[in-house]
């Protein structure tokens, strides 16, 4: 800790567990109050407070606006985030989620409702997209109406893949996404070929 005398000018280096007492200077001789440089007298009790007080605790004089300069509110996000943003992989459902409706789909094509079905599942499977960048994953769905849904790869609490027998014997999986924000699921993905992939993917980009 630097001390300067306030008759010579002098500057010494002084350790901490002087403060509060009288010292000589090496040079003049006078003697030097070490006081913590740190504080500050407050200007309206004089009482020593912190050089980065906003208000006195003591008397409760204002002494400077709080700092919001520096302050970035959690969901504010800057134009360089977006300027920075790349495409690292777009997902659909995968086929296999929709085996069952594919193969009734096929059994049932010389009727109308067999082209209905495979029609439903190529829909959902087409107007179904997972898009993850670099600083977002959009979820885009519907063909007639839209639905987007979107997480910044920095808000996410947990990523968790959710597989049962029979998807893990077709390959598909599902992926939930929630955020800090949230206390369940915010996004989720479904029906995913190689979720695995997906999942490392995904958290790669969150270190």
């Amino acid at each position: 800790m630097k001390i300067e005398c306030p008759h010579c000018g002098g500057h010494y280096d002084v350790d901490p567990q002087y403060i509060g007492q009288t010292l000589k200077c090496p040079d003049c001789g006078n003697e030097i109050e070490v006081n913590n440089p740190n504080l500050i007298p407050c200007p309206d009790c004089f009482v020593p407070i912190s050089r980065r007080a906003n208000c006195c605790p003591h008397c409760g004089a204002v002494l400077k606006a709080p700092e919001m300069t520096t302050i970035r509110l959690e969901n504010q996000t800057s134009s360089t985030d977006f300027a920075s943003e790349k495409e690292v992989m777009v997902c659909h459902p995968g086929a296999m989620n929709y085996l069952w409706a594919i193969i009734l789909g096929i059994i049932t094509l010389p009727f109308i409702i067999g082209i209905l079905i495979l029609l439903y599942v190529w829909i959902e499977i087409h107007y179904t997209t997972y898009r993850i960048t670099t600083a977002r994953l959009i979820v885009r769905r519907g063909w007639i109406g839209k639905l987007q849904n979107e997480i910044w790869i920095k808000d996410m609490r947990a990523v968790n893949l959710v597989q049962g027998v029979w998807q893990r014997l077709i390959g598909v999986g599902n992926i939930l996404i929630g955020s800090a924000a949230t206390a369940g699921t915010e996004i989720s993905m479904i029906g995913i070929s190689n979720p695995q992939k997906v999942v490392d993917t995904i958290n790669s980009l969150r270190h």
